[in-house]
């Protein structure tokens, strides 16, 4: 049974990446079932047992990375603001391509609703909380957008710091 699911996911990727090499070329709409599944290698109906659109293949991999990453990386209540946003950072950086690929085909959008679904449990019953995470959320995306669409000039130790220096600044002893 296991051997299934994980072939089922080899399958998923593959889709996902053919997907993502041809938004480097064409637009969403331009890009067809039958070219994904030609250059994934795999059959129309392995997509439609999979996936019912499109975006529906790049929420699946945007979801799959930003899961492993959260696994990697678990939150620590403990740590720095530099510490996480340097994390964060690290991820992006280590997904540019992908990234850079989604800004390009003007879907960067569905990057940050993939972060809010997974970053942010807001279903807080403290209004000011969940509209400071809401704030947060869109803030840190709208950064790491910017920074990789202007080429990410700056090293993400380098957005770490200016993210943790101007947003999150800690008092003076």
């Amino acid at each position: 049974m296991t051997r299934k699911k994980n072939s089922g996911d080899f399958l998923k990727e593959c889709m996902a990446d053919a997907l993502f090499i041809l938004l480097r070329t064409k637009s969403i709409e331009e890009i067809t079932v039958s070219e994904i599944t030609a250059l994934a290698n795999v059959s129309r109906i392995t997509y439609y047992r999979n996936f019912t659109s499109k975006e529906k293949v790049i929420e699946f991999k945007l979801d799959k990375l930003i899961s492993q990453w959260i696994h990697e990386h678990p939150r620590k209540e403990s740590a720095s603001a530099y510490e996480s946003s340097l994390s964060f950072f690290q991820f992006f950086y280590s997904i540019h391509d992908i990234v850079q690929t989604l800004i390009r085909a003007n879907l960067s959008v569905m990057l940050l609703n993939r972060l809010i679904l997974k970053f942010h449990d807001f279903n807080t019953p403290d209004r000011n909380e969940y509209y400071r995470q809401i704030f947060i959320s869109f803030g840190l995306c709208g950064i790491i957008l910017t920074w990789m669409d202007n080429g990410m000039k700056e090293s993400p130790e380098q957005m770490a710091e200016t993210v943790s220096r101007r947003f999150f600044p800690q008092p003076e002893p």
